[in-house]
């Protein structure tokens, strides 16, 4: 879990610093595409983003660590204050158990609705477990073809998370723990993003990650001094538990702000406009009491969301870091 699964962010972020503007379109390549490809490969189980988080923290100058754990980067000073908010983490799995035999079994992290096909998506497929000795490869075994053989037609329910066993290739209990792998171990599927067509990306939760990518891009090209008033990026903790990092951010930083200075990344959007570089806006539901009346969202466009081949247009993600660039620098 404490492992860095990629240090490389730091040098992508070196190099975003030093390329012109201009060199960021879509067809010019690196580095906003890499930097998208690379922050979709992270993992980043819900309340446990310490990777990432350091991560992010080493790749942005002057970036700080508030109480609650998120990832902060304050340009200028003075009223008004605008806040952008990009969720580190994900939906994703812990290790609930580990039987006589070797093998894991999962519980889900995190409250959002996935849909009814989102655990089904494990079945037979490779995951990554975040053991004390660093990143450890398994894979979710499949019901046997041999023994389920002559069963009538339906009679076996759908691949649920009760039928998940993860093997690690440990035949004992003790073999596992001998792997650094314990009880509540994150767990994902096995990450790597996949470049298609002409600019798009997929990966699970590529929308989410890609915004975030869009908000670092924005946030290294500021000006030292930022622009009119405070501005403020927020890499949070904790959105699949009712936004916790998120609203402690706004709560401390933006209460009582105009919907226009605070804004939210990362909700799936429909897929009407993917690639032709808009980003759809729309007010944010989250209730009151969390701190956000006044949030507006800005969401990717996003084909076959929650799925392992969400897709997005990194035409949309470059339209994004520039929007994101004006609202932080106060330019309208």
């Amino acid at each position: 879990m404490r492992s860095r699964p990629c240090s490389a962010l730091v040098a992508l972020a070196c190099a975003l610093v030093a390329t012109p503007a201009a060199a960021q379109s879509p067809s010019a390549g690196p580095p906003l595409d890499s930097l998208v490809v690379r922050l979709a490969n992270m993992s980043a189980v819900t309340g446990l983003e310490d990777a990432m988080a350091v991560e992010l923290a080493a790749a942005l100058p002057g970036a700080v660590t508030d109480a609650s754990g998120n990832v902060l980067v304050i340009r200028g000073s003075g009223d008004p204050t605008r806040v952008a908010l990009c969720p580190m983490d994900e939906i994703g799995y812990v290790v609930g158990a580990v039987t006589p035999e070797g093998y894991l079994t999962l519980r889900r992290v995190g409250a959002t609705f996935m849909g009814p096909l989102y655990d089904q998506f494990l079945e037979g497929q490779r995951v990554t477990v975040f053991g004390s000795r660093g990143p450890l490869p398994g894979v979710v075994g499949v019901r046997s073809v041999h023994l389920t053989r002559g069963r009538p037609s339906g009679a076996d329910e759908p691949f649920n998370l009760d039928n998940a066993y993860v093997d690690v290739g440990a035949t004992s209990a003790a073999g596992v723990e001998a792997l650094g792998v314990g009880l509540l171990a994150p767990v994902t599927r096995a990450k790597r993003a996949h470049r298609y067509g002409t600019d798009l990306v997929a990966a699970l939760d590529v929308s989410a990650r890609a915004s975030c990518a869009a908000l670092l891009d924005a946030v290294l090209r500021l000006p030292a001094g930022g622009g009119r008033g405070t501005a403020v990026a927020a890499f949070t903790r904790r959105r699949n538990l009712r936004w916790d990092g998120g609203s402690f951010v706004v709560i401390s930083r933006a209460q009582g702000a105009a919907a226009s200075d605070v804004v939210l990344l990362g909700e799936t959007a429909a897929a009407d406009s993917l690639g032709a570089g808009a980003v759809v806006t729309g007010r944010d539901s989250l209730p009151a009491a969390q701190g956000f009346q006044a949030a507006t969202a800005w969401s990717l466009p996003t084909r076959y969301a929650r799925t392992p081949v969400e897709t997005v247009s990194l035409r949309d993600v470059a339209a994004l870091a520039d929007r994101l660039g004006a609202f932080l620098g106060g330019r309208p």
